[in-house]
């Protein structure tokens, strides 16, 4: 089910450093979704707050 605070939109600009390894994982994960990497990179954020807020 997916949860309105994940899916409205806004235009928030974010300077993010990564690994170069997680940098390489994420553009893999989004071109094998067929997502952009900004897709991919908000999918995997959203999951990981509602994995937060159910065991946290």
């Amino acid at each position: 089910m997916q949860d309105a605070v994940y899916t409205e939109r806004k235009n928030i600009k974010l300077n993010l450093r990564l690994p170069a390894r997680l940098d390489q994982e994420i553009r893999r994960l989004a071109e094998m979704d067929c997502i952009s990497i900004n897709s991919a990179i908000v999918r995997l954020l959203a999951k990981g707050v509602r994995e937060e807020r159910v065991n946290g």
